[in-house]
């Protein structure tokens, strides 16, 4: 098959932008510590056990240095959710978002920390626009950036 007969959507948007969802397994690809949970869960009849805090906290319980504190290495990990193990921070490299927005990110906070870092606000906006790129609080802010960009 040749890359011209298929057809994509001009942007990727979430799979709650069109059904309901009832629980959202998160990362790329998912934990499966997160996915025995959520079965367990499930099975048991109970809400999944999932911590709602940032990947910073795992960074922190693994012995892992602030990446952006100590070398100015931008990182959305103040603003993504954990469940990954801080797997990029792990290996010497921002953290991508790839496990999404926790519950009540401050995006513009981590802007503001990009731009004192010395990015650009193409390069800030870009930050945002990875994995989770529609995500609604990154989505937001990387709308932000590309008004003020203009």
């Amino acid at each position: 098959a040749s890359p011209e007969y298929i057809t994509t959507l001009k942007k990727s948007t979430p799979i709650n932008e069109h059904v309901y969802v009832d629980y959202e397994l998160r990362g790329c690809p998912i934990s499966k510590h997160q996915l025995l949970e959520v079965l367990n869960a499930y099975l048991n009849g109970r809400k999944p056990n999932i911590v709602p805090r940032s990947v910073c906290m795992e960074c922190k319980a693994g012995g892992n240095p602030c990446l952006m504190v100590a070398e100015g290495i931008p990182c959305l990990g103040p603003v993504t959710q954990a469940g990954c193990g801080a797997i990029c921070p792990s290996y010497h490299r921002g953290c991508f978002g790839c496990f999404g927005p926790k519950e009540t990110p401050n995006t513009a906070s981590l802007s503001d920390w990009f731009s004192r870092l010395g990015l650009s606000k193409p390069a800030i906006l870009q930050q945002f626009r990875g994995y989770n790129g529609y995500a609604e609080p990154f989505r937001k802010e990387s709308e932000i950036l590309e008004y003020e960009s203009e």
